[in-house]
């Protein structure tokens, strides 16, 4: 990793928001919005709502599975399931403020898809086998590679 080593500046300068005039956090200058009275106009980043209604479902899912689950993997699944929800509650927040930070906590989403999708295939009696499969390689690989794609725009964005 080549670390910056200009005057003034932190070596981690991308990672920092940019304070917006009204108050907003966002990555850069207002390249989706036009300046209005002073004020920066854009839209909402999509990827806020996207990470807000993850978290909804995901935690459905948790209620769920808490009661239904067996009693010795209830506390595993939930309490995953909770961090996952979580993580995906603070990446909504981040991306609707514009916070170059997001693309850090998408990354980790993306690595908590991947390990939920290994448990999931890895554990799954053999009559759910079928079925984990096809969540694993048309909702939770997807959302992951999503993830990873995402971090990576926000991470080009915030480095100029």
């Amino acid at each position: 990793m080549i670390k910056a080593h200009t005057v003034g500046v932190p070596s981690n300068a991308a990672l920092l928001p940019v304070a917006a005039r009204d108050g907003q956090a966002e990555t850069g200058p207002a390249a989706d919005g036009q300046a209005e009275n002073g004020r920066v106009r854009g839209r909402r980043p999509f990827a806020g709502y996207v990470f807000a209604l993850s978290a909804l479902v995901v935690t459905v899912w948790a209620v769920t599975v808490g009661v239904h689950a067996e009693p010795g993997r209830r506390v595993l699944w939930v309490g995953f399931d909770t961090l996952e929800a979580a993580a995906m509650a603070l990446a909504s927040r981040l991306a609707l403020r514009r916070d170059s930070r997001v693309g850090l906590v998408a990354a980790g989403i993306a690595v908590f898809m991947v390990t939920d999708l290994w448990f999931d295939v890895g554990t799954a009696p053999a009559h759910y086998l079928p079925t984990a499969l096809l969540t694993a390689v048309t909702l939770e690989l997807p959302y992951a590679a999503g993830c990873l794609v995402y971090a990576l725009r926000v991470h080009r964005r915030a480095a100029g």
